[in-house]
Parts: C-alpha cells; sequence; structure tokens
C-alpha cells in the first residue's frame, strides 16, 4: 500500500507499524489504534482496513483466536471498499489457515480460492506463493496427492522469477518441504534426499526458525521411512527443546503433529512429551477444538502404547466433551463465513452503487448524448495523450475533420427530427469505420466529427476516408437540396505526419481543417489528405 498523499504523522504510524508488526505487539496495536482512530474521522476506508488487518494480524501471532475473527471481518470489509487487493489476499490466506487448523478443510480450501481469485487482480506473486503453498499442504492432509503436487509446483514457478533474498529462501524451502513429504507419504522415496540436500545446500543459512523446525519435522518422517534411524535421531536431537514456546505455531502445527505421531512411532518418549508441553498452553490459549482434539488423541495413542488406562479413559471421556464442542464451533466457522460474505457483498454493492454514480456523470461529461460519440471534452483529453504517446514512440498521428454537405439545407427542408437522425447516420457510420481500424471518433460540434488515427501511412490514410466516404454513401439517405449529390454525403479533410517536440494537436487540427477547406472550395463529396507542412498528398 502507498502513503505518500497522507501527512507525516499518518506515514510515521504506518512506518511505525511496518517496523513492528511481527516483533513488539504492543507498539503495532498502539499505531493502529491511533490509524483507527483518525481514519474513523476522515471515513477513510483504506487506513481503516490498514488499521484492521494489522491489529488482526497481531492477534493471530498472539494466538488470540476471538479477537482476530472479530477484527478481520471489519478489516477486510473497509480493504473491499478501498479496493486493496493484496491485503484482502493475506487476510484469506490467514483464514484458510484458521480454517485448516480447526479441521473444516472445504472451508479453508475456499478461504484459499478466494485469497487466489484477489491475487489474480493485481501481480501479487508473493501472496500467490503463500496460498498456493497452503493450498498445497491442505491436498496433503486430504490425500489429494496429484492436486497438491500440481499447486507446490505452480508456486515453485512462481518462486523462481523472485529475488534472491529471505523471503525467496523462506518460500523454496516450504515448497521444497512439502513436495517431499507428499512424495514420502506416496511411499515414492526416490529422490528425497536430494531435495532436502538443496535446500540446506542453496536456502538453509537464509530460513528463519520457523523453516528449519519444519524440515526437521519432514527430514525425521523421510529418514525413519527410509530405515535411516542415525540421521532420523540426529534430526530429533536438533529438533528437541528447541520448539519456543511463543511461536507462531498455526504455521506449523501439523508438522509437528505428524512430528509427534512418528516421536510414538519409535519409542521416543521425553522428546513427545517435550513437545505435547510446549504446545498445550499454546493450543488452550487459541482455543482451538479441532487442535485441541488433536492433541488429546495424540496423548490417547500415548496412553494406550503404554497401557495407562486411567489417563486413557480421562483423555478419551475428554475427547468425547470437545467433540460435541467441535459441532458447535463448525457452527460457529460457517457462521463466520456467512458473515464475512455478508460484510463484503454489502462493500461491493456500495462501492458498485458509487461506481455506477461516477460512470453516469463521466458518461455525461464526455459523450455527446445525441450521437454517444466522444465530445469536445473527450476529443481534447484523448488526443492530447495519444499525441504525446506518439512523439515519445516516433510514430505517425493522423486527424480528420469531416462534415456533413449541405447540412444547414437539410435541417431546414425535412425539420429537425430528420436532421437528428442523419446526424446519428453519420455516426454510425464513422464507429464503424474506426473500429476496424482502432481508430478514435468524437463530435466536434454542430455537423462536424473529428477522427484520430495512430501509427498510419499516407496510403492508409487515403484508404480510411475513401472508405469512410463509401460508407455514408452507401446508406443512400435522401438529400434532394444537396448540391453535390441528392444523397447525404461529408466533406473530408485530414492531416497525417509524424510529430516533432514543437508540435501540438492543434498544429495537426489546424492543417486538416485548411484540407477540408481546400476540398469544399472544389467539390463537396471528397477528401484532401495532406502533411504537417500543409502539403497534399491526395485530393479529390
Amino acid at each position: 500500500m502507498e502513503f505518500t498523499n497522507y501527512n507525516e504523522i499518518v506515514k510515521s504510524w504506518v512506518q511505525g507499524v511496518y517496523d513492528n508488526h511481527q516483533k513488539d505487539a504492543e507498539l503495532t496495536l498502539k499505531y493502529c489504534n491511533d490509524i483507527i482512530e483518525y481514519a474513523g474521522k476522515m471515513d477513510d476506508a483504506r487506513l481503516l482496513g490498514f488499521g484492521y488487518y494489522y491489529i488482526a494480524e497481531v492477534y493471530y501471532i498472539l494466538n488470540d483466536g476471538d479477537s482476530f475473527f472479530a477484527t478481520i471481518s471489519k478489516a477486510m470489509s473497509y480493504l473491499e471498499k478501498a479496493e486493496e487487493w493484496e491485503l484482502i489476499a493475506r487476510s484469506y490466506n490467514i483464514l484458510g489457515i484458521i480454517a485448516m487448523n480447526r479441521g473444516n478443510l472445504p472451508i479453508a480450501y475456499d478461504y484459499y480460492l478466494n485469497g487466489l481469485v484477489y491475487c489474480k487482480k493485481i501481480a501479487i506473486p508473493e501472496v500467490e506463493i503463500i496460498i498456493k503453498i497452503n493450498c498445497g499442504a491442505l491436498n496433503i492432509q486430504g490425500k489429494q496427492y496429484s492436486e497438491a503436487e500440481k499447486f507446490l509446483y505452480e508456486a515453485l514457478d512462481l518462486a523462481e522469477a523472485l529475488p534472491k533474498d529471505a523471503t525467496y529462501h523462506s518460500y523454496m524451502i516450504c515448497i521444497h518441504q512439502n513436495i517431499a513429504i507428499c512424495l514420502v507419504l506416496q511411499g515414492k522415496l526416490d529422490g528425497v534426499d536430494s531435495i532436502f540436500r538443496r535446500i540446506h545446500g542453496e536456502n538453509w543459512e537464509n530460513a528463519d526458525y520457523i523453516d528449519h523446525i519444519g524440515v526437521l519435522c519432514a527430514e525425521a518422517l523421510f529418514y525413519h521411512r527410509s530405515g535411516n534411524y542415525e540421521l532420523r535421531d540426529e534430526c530429533i536431537a536438533h529438533i528437541d527443546g528447541n520448539v519456543a514456546n511463543n511461536i507462531a505455531f498455526m504455521d506449523i502445527f501439523d508438522d509437528l503433529y505428524t512430528y509427534c505421531e512418528l516421536l510414538l512411532e519409535c519409542d521416543k518418549d521425553k522428546e513427545f512429551w517435550n513437545i505435547i508441553d510446549t504446545l498445550e498452553p499454546m493450543i488452550r490459549s487459541f482455543n482451538i477444538t479441532n487442535m485441541q482434539l488433536k492433541e488429546i488423541s495424540l496423548k490417547i495413542k500415548y496412553y494406550r502404547k503404554h497401557s495407562q488406562n486411567a489417563e486413557y479413559l480421562q483423555a478419551a471421556g475428554l475427547y468425547y466433551e470437545l467433540s460435541e464442542r467441535r459441532e458447535v464451533e463448525t457452527r460457529d466457522m460457517i457462521n463466520n463465513v456467512l458473515f464475512l460474505r455478508k460484510s463484503l457483498e454489502k462493500a461491493n454493492e456500495a462501492k458498485h452503487e458509487v461506481e455506477l454514480q461516477n460512470k453516469i456523470l463521466e458518461e455525461r461529461s464526455e459523450h455527446d448524448p445525441l450521437t454517444g460519440l466522444a465530445n469536445r471534452f473527450k476529443l481534447n483529453d484523448y488526443a492530447d495523450k495519444l499525441f504525446s504517446k506518439t512523439k515519445k514512440a516516433g510514430t505517425s498521428f493522423a486527424i480528420e475533420i469531416l462534415d456533413i454537405d449541405y447540412f444547414k439545407e437539410f435541417n431546414d427542408n425535412y425539420g429537425h427530427q430528420a436532421g437528428d437522425n442523419c446526424l446519428l447516420m453519420v455516426s454510425e457510420c464513422l464507429n464503424k469505420v474506426v473500429s476496424r481500424h482502432n481508430g478514435f471518433c468524437a463530435r466536434y460540434g454542430g455537423d462536424e466529427f473529428v477522427i484520430i488515427y495512430e501509427n498510419i501511412s499516407p496510403d492508409m490514410a487515403m484508404d480510411y476516408v475513401k472508405e469512410l466516404k463509401k460508407e455514408v454513401m452507401d446508406k443512400c439517405m435522401e438529400h434532394k437540396y444537396s448540391k453535390a449529390l441528392p444523397i447525404v454525403t461529408i466533406s473530408q479533410g485530414m492531416c497525417c505526419d509524424f510529430p516533432t517536440k514543437t508540435h501540438k494537436v492543434w498544429d495537426f487540427l489546424h492543417i486538416a481543417d485548411d484540407m477540408l477547406y481546400k476540398i469544399k472550395k472544389q467539390n463537396r463529396n471528397n477528401y484532401c489528405v495532406g502533411n504537417i507542412e500543409g502539403e497534399v498528398y491526395i485530393s479529390r
């Protein structure tokens, strides 16, 4: 998001959020609340969306689930109104992670796919990579391995085009780690060791702590499945005691859950309880029932394996209670989805209403009410921009001015309604010819019209004016009062040349008008095409 148009105080608050949002929750919340208070007074949806988004991100990192959901819905409503697609895509990604950890894979998938839709609105490969990695992980959970690989290799293609910075290395680790897990779970062990060698050789030193833990969990599983217990135990030794109690554990929970199942399988009881004791308070604080169920299921497996019947029964009872609570939580999550969609729909409706009103005003200000062609205001704007473009590109610029032969006599004798019909007929002919050749046409005033073409040769210019002349004549609209022919005809003047730095649009229009004047002096129902020096290419 760009904040160059805001005052220095707002910019300092925004910078404070960027500097602290992943390391100082209290300071980040202070800056965000300052932004929200200011933005509320100004009714600034962009700032409100920014402030609420980063508050929600803080709650996500702090594992405060209730506060996160209350805040993210506000953020997304404002962000939709402000068309801040990147933060909306990031919001959907976080919602997908939470839904995934709640055990609601269909809802998580829906969130991720919505996030990808917003990624397509603008080019935001970094967010698209993250979401596709998560889609891959989700499909691994659902045992849809071919679909998982598709998402992961798409993410890999995007990541390989990024600069080789710390973010790049983090992405590459996550992608290759998930590809390795996907292969191991399918029993495809050949070549997996080369994936890990690549990670350690190219990405390891530039990756963060969570990336390292995730890779070590995956490596331990691979070495266990391939029978290399010595290397498996080395990975376990690196992990044991190094999982911090303040990590954003939702990003790595599934890795640690699979790792705990491995520890049970290979009788690493001490290491198993080290992980459980670290995760348990964080799971409780985020209050996600599915995570609690997974944690208790691990304990149940341990108690059953070691015949600890009393502990087993107590854990089984708690598992049953939590299962009932998960049904309520699932309904709440569905309600959250519906509420979020309703909020976004309202924001979209309001935005579309504003867009519609703006479009109506714009059309009224830029289009001729009778013919629907661009009016003089739009013509001036378009001509200036295209003229500047042709000067920079070194291409030709052509402008034609034309009018209807003896239109006053037509109007006086057939009436104003017939005169309007005549103008409509000519404007339709203009539209047809101009559309064929990527040109632009406008009503200049009265019975005068202007056409503009870019990058055409004198020969093409002559072909186009002849084509338009024939188009009008073929309509055979009666005009008994014309001194040219007993049908409606037009006279045309065009200037076609390469503009220099000293030329202005008016210079070309002036020459085109001179060409029109010359041909009308000779004979109506004809055309004259020349260059910026006033030299005639052809006059008929």
